[in-house]
């Protein structure tokens, strides 16, 4: 048994007042003799020794009802470990991730519940217990390099919880315990971990525990519930391609997570406005419809009143998140990526992909000469050597600078290309040298093959036998022997590859010319095009960033940003991979950011959350118990008595209650056993 109170313990010598009021109050009687009382009848003895047992019962129970109190104040509990009554060290971590935003049964979001769950924490620490508090979503964010005693810090950072925008990984934040709970000496080592455990945080595989001395642990799952899982979110937002300027449309894309009953289908109401951007305000755009089921994606067209000047967002209905029911999009000027595109003789099929849909597709295509490319850099996000024979020594030296400076190339030679001159200008990008064509054997023709898998420029192809990918066929390609550090994505065969990856450069080795293969006449060739011209210019091949995610832009201008609200974001040029890049602090917060370069407006772009924290479907809690060590992981409801369960699988099972029973039961036991016989003594008089 331990005692939480030890000083209470000197409340048992109270026990010991009944004893010494008995004996102080005690006489003897003096003996006194009347001769008129020696014919009385001799007192029955029996009757004497009767009334000394019931003496000796009532001290009995005065004392044992005393001592009874001073234990429960105490607090006696069993012990529930080897050192139950040692310090703690407890590592909180706390989902405040985008998820954490959605309603709980009162309405509030769920990380008012977190705060309510840690003040229980905070009012169980002792006088040497101490606590890191770890609020996460995309990366943990520790209040304190090491866990902490300082209650009144504590309780402040807890009060200052909220939802982020940014997506969950919770096998960060259990990284961050794992280091945690090894750099931590106290005997008393406990996680508690508060969150929806939205499963989309976790793995594919599920839960899998980071290495760290868990058995030496108590876990503490702490699942707090929304209101309701079903949700509709919207994944994608951006301006449909049209040959009518005169009627724009915006492509809308949601997805549904539970939020239909039954196999139809459900009409949800979309409005789209343009943002507000200087002196102009928030104006209506159009309204329109997308009809989901249960679980799926579906996309609608919304017709707009006008194309925005530099962007617009699309709005849904509220209801299990809100962080989900707003898209923003960039358009106009400012919110398309500038791409440059150098090569001699008739248009290409590649300036053709690249100018589809333009400048819905967010691209806008300049085709430039020798003469004019030094001028066209200036500006561009992207630049594209197609087919030309060779670039003379300027251009290759300014082709190479604005790939130093961080900008984006994307490779494609043509049947007229110098072998020994793009090699030279492969080899000094990291990519290889490129050698002769291969011809295809009699009969036989070259097909494309994946060779990673995951890729963003690969986003949107389905890895899968006769994908559009796979159905270009080529009569000859040309070798490549590429450099160490080059990353192949497409092959035609382990000795032949298609497409190569280096620092901010996309070699196109697949053939687009008629000659030798129809892979411009393919399904996919004009969207691996966007694909890469995207993840060239953008860093990523989504519609937009996601919050968390930097910006980036050659370190060629003084660069200044601002999000929609004119709140300025902190820029710095920082140098990665030999490129000088302007990088932005992590943009937290969604929406329509703008870019000025030299005090213009360079360009806009869209921050949105990540699609997939909008299921809320979590984990199944059988699957966290498990994937901790066998006893030591258990499940916490949160309420009203958290604070005691928590001290009970502490310290174990608190008695105080059953001893305050017991001196209750002992002091009436007392008071009936004193007052029986009391009504017959009052009798014999008669």
């Amino acid at each position: 048994m331990n005692f939480l109170n030890p000083l209470f313990l000197f409340g048992l010598s109270a026990a010991a007042l009944p004893v010494l009021i008995h004996l102080f109050t005690r006489r003897k009687p003096r003996e006194v003799r009347f001769p008129s009382l020696e014919f009385l009848a001799e007192v029955n003895q029996s009757e004497i020794r009767r009334l000394r047992i019931k003496q000796w019962l009532l001290l009995a129970l005065r004392t044992l009802a005393v001592a009874a109190l001073a234990l429960a104040m105490a607090r006696p509990s069993l012990q529930a470990g080897p050192h139950g009554g040692a310090a703690s060290t407890l590592i909180a971590l706390v989902d405040v991730s985008g998820s954490m935003g959605a309603p709980d049964g009162e309405g509030r979001p769920l990380t008012a519940t977190a705060r309510r769950v840690l003040e229980s924490l905070l009012a169980t620490l002792g006088p040497a217990d101490e606590m890191l508090l770890v609020p996460y979503d995309r990366t943990p964010h520790p209040l304190s390099e090491a866990p902490i005693a300082e209650s009144g810090r504590l309780r402040a950072a807890a009060q200052a919880l909220a939802p982020s925008a940014t997506a969950t990984n919770h096998t960060a934040a259990l990284e961050t315990a794992a280091r945690a709970l090894r750099e931590s000496r106290a005997l008393n080592r406990e996680v508690f971990w508060v969150s929806d455990f939205q499963r989309t945080g976790f793995p594919e595989a599920g839960l899998t525990l980071p290495s760290g001395p868990w058995e030496n642990a108590r876990t503490y799952l702490v699942p707090i519930t929304p209101r309701s899982r079903a949700n509709v979110a919207l994944t994608g937002a951006g301006l449909a391609p049209s040959a009518d300027s005169t009627a724009p449309a915006l492509e809308v894309d949601a997805s549904a997570f539970d939020a239909v009953s039954g196999a139809s289908t459900q009409d949800f109401a979309l409005e789209t406005r343009e943002l507000a951007t200087g002196d102009r305000t928030i104006a209506p755009l159009g309204r329109g419809f997308i009809a989901l089921g249960a679980r799926g994606e579906a996309r609608a067209l919304v017709p707009l009143d006008r194309v925005p000047e530099h962007g617009g967002e699309v709005l849904l209905p509220d209801d299990a998140l809100a962080l989900d029911n707003r898209w923003v999009f960039a358009s106009g000027h400012a919110g398309t990526l500038r791409v440059l595109l150098r090569e001699d003789g008739a248009p290409s099929p590649l300036r053709f992909a690249l100018e589809a849909g333009s400048p819905a597709s967010g691209f806008t295509v300049r085709t430039v000469d020798a003469q004019s490319l030094a001028e066209g850099l200036g500006d561009a996000d992207l630049l594209v050597i197609g087919d030309v024979e060779r670039l003379g020594p300027r251009e290759l030296q300014q082709t190479l600078d604005f790939h130093r400076a961080g900008g984006g190339l994307l490779l494609a030679p043509g049947p007229h290309a110098d072998r020994e001159a793009w090699s030279l200008l492969l080899e000094q990008l990291g990519c290889g040298r490129l050698g002769d064509d291969s011809p295809a054997a009699a009969g036989a023709s070259w097909r494309l093959l994946r060779a990673v898998a995951g890729h963003a420029v690969l986003d949107g192809f389905p890895a899968r036998p006769g994908e559009p990918l796979t159905q270009a066929r080529f009569s000859a390609v040309p070798t490549f022997t590429p450099r160490a550090g080059a990353r192949v994505l497409l092959r035609f065969d382990e000795a032949h590859p298609a497409l190569i990856e280096a620092p901010h450069v996309l070699t196109l080795l697949a053939p687009i010319d008629a000659a030798r293969g129809d892979l411009a006449l393919s399904g996919a060739f004009l969207p691996l095009v966007h694909q890469m011209a995207l993840v060239l210019a953008r860093g990523t091949a989504a519609p937009s960033l996601h919050p968390g995610d930097t910006w980036q832009a050659p370190a060629s201008a003084e660069w200044r940003l601002e999000d929609e609200t004119g709140r300025a974001v902190a820029v710095r040029v920082t140098t990665t991979d030999g490129a000088t890049l302007a990088t932005s602090a992590p943009l937290d917060r969604p929406g329509l950011y703008r870019a000025f370069a030299d005090g213009a407006l360079r360009t806009s772009f869209a921050v949105n959350p990540d699609p997939r924290e909008s299921d809320l479907t979590p984990l199944a809690e059988r699957a966290l118990v498990t994937a901790f060590p066998s006893g030591r992981a258990r499940v916490l409801r949160p309420g009203d008595d958290l604070a005691v369960r928590v001290r009970e699988a502490r310290n174990g099972r608190e008695l105080w209650r059953e001893f305050v029973l017991l001196a209750l039961v002992l002091l009436v036991a007392e008071a009936i056993l004193g007052r029986w016989g009391m009504t017959g003594a009052a009798r014999r008089p008669e």
